[in-house]
C-alpha cells in the first residue's frame, strides 16, 4: 500500500460545555474539523495528520495541545496568539438525540489564524502533504479578507499538485446571507478534488428540499471536484467519479444517543480508506460504519476503546 504521509486539517477547535444550562455541565472541547483529525488518526496512525488552527497561551489552548498530541496528532502548525483565546459553545441534546449549540466565536485564536505572523509558512510548509482538508465552518469563521489568504494558498498548494477535500458543512449563522455562502463555498469547491457533503447541507444552502443525490453530485462535479460524496444520514452515502455512481447503504442503528459528529467521523473514516487505496465504495461503507458507532454515544468524540474493533481491521487493510 501507498502511504498518504502527511494529511493536514485546517479549521476550529472550541471549549465545549454540556449539560443543562445553570446546572453541572461537562467540559471538553470541539470542532468538526478536529473531530476529524482526532478519528483519522487513530484509524491511521502510520499517516502524520497535521492540524492547523489557533489557540492562545493561556491553560485551556496548552490542555487542548496536549490532549491532541496524545491523540498522535502534529500541533506544530497550531499558531498561539498572546491576546486571543479558544472560542466557546454549549451543547443540548434532546431525547432523540439530535442537538442544539450556541456559540460565543466572534473574537476566538482561531477566527485570526490567518493574520498570524507565522500563517503563511505554515502554509508553505504544506506543499509535500498529499491531501488537506477543511470544511465550510473552517471558512465560515474568517473575515472576509482572511478567506481570501486562505484560498490563496489553497490554490498555490493545489497547482504544486497537493489534493484538496471539503465539507460544505453549512451552518447559517456564520453567513451573513445563503448568498453570501455560496459565493464563498463556490470559490473552495473550484479548488477542491474530494467532497465529502451532506444532502439536507446542500438543499439548505440552495433553498432546496429533498433535492436527489445524483444531482447534488452533478453540480458539484462542474466545479472540477473529481470524487464526490453525497452523505445520506440512515440511509448511507452516495458516491460519484468519472460517470460512475452508487449507493453504499449504513446498517440500521438501534438506539442513536448522539449525533453530534456524525459527519465529521464519516469523513475520517472516508479519508483513512482513502489513505488505503481503497475503492470509493469502501471507502463510504468506512464513513458508514464509524458513523454508525459514533452515533451511538454521547460526545463529538467517543472514546478509543468503542472504536476498537474499527482501528484493527483498518491495519489489516493497510498490510494487505
Amino acid at each position: 500500500m501507498k502511504k498518504h504521509k502527511k494529511i493536514a486539517i485546517i479549521g476550529e477547535c472550541m471549549i465545549e460545555l454540556s449539560g443543562k444550562p445553570f446546572e453541572s455541565q461537562q467540559q471538553n472541547f470541539g470542532g468538526d474539523s478536529l473531530n476529524t483529525a482526532v478519528y483519522l488518526s487513530r484509524l491511521q496512525p502510520s499517516v502524520s495528520v497535521q492540524y492547523m488552527t489557533g489557540l492562545g497561551v493561556d491553560q485551556y489552548s496548552q490542555s487542548m495541545l496536549s490532549a491532541w498530541r496524545n491523540e498522535g496528532i502534529d500541533t506544530s502548525l497550531v499558531t498561539l496568539d498572546e491576546t486571543k483565546i479558544p472560542g466557546l459553545y454549549a451543547i443540548a441534546i434532546d431525547a432523540t438525540g439530535e442537538r442544539t449549540f450556541s456559540y460565543w466565536r466572534n473574537d476566538s485564536a482561531a477566527r485570526y489564524m490567518c493574520e498570524h505572523a507565522q500563517f503563511e509558512l505554515n502554509m508553505a510548509s504544506l506543499v509535500d502533504a498529499d491531501l488537506i482538508y477543511l470544511s465550510g465552518i473552517s471558512l465560515a469563521i474568517l473575515p472576509d479578507s482572511s478567506k481570501l489568504k486562505l484560498l490563496a494558498s489553497l490554490a498555490t498548494l493545489k497547482q504544486a499538485g497537493v489534493k484538496i477535500a471539503v465539507d460544505s458543512n453549512y451552518r447559517p449563522r456564520l453567513w451573513q446571507s445563503p448568498a453570501h455562502a455560496q459565493q464563498w463555498l463556490d470559490k473552495l469547491y473550484q479548488l477542491s478534488d474530494i467532497a465529502l457533503v451532506t444532502g439536507d447541507d446542500e438543499d439548505l444552502l440552495l433553498g432546496t428540499q429533498n433535492t436527489e443525490a445524483t444531482v447534488i453530485a452533478k453540480r458539484l462535479h462542474n466545479f472540477g471536484i473529481e470524487q464526490v460524496v453525497v452523505k445520506l444520514g440512515s440511509a448511507g452515502a452516495m458516491w460519484s467519479h468519472a460517470g460512475q455512481q452508487g449507493t453504499v447503504t449504513t446498517n440500521k442503528i438501534e438506539l442513536v444517543v448522539d449525533t453530534t459528529a456524525a459527519g465529521d467521523s464519516f469523513n475520517a473514516a472516508y479519508l483513512a480508506a482513502w489513505c488505503a487505496e481503497q475503492s470509493m465504495a469502501d471507502c463510504c461503507d468506512w464513513g458508514n460504519g464509524l458513523a454508525g458507532q459514533v452515533i451511538q454515544y454521547k460526545g463529538a468524540v467517543i472514546p478509543t476503546e468503542f472504536m476498537q474493533h474499527l482501528i484493527t481491521r483498518m491495519r489489516i487493510e493497510n498490510d494487505k
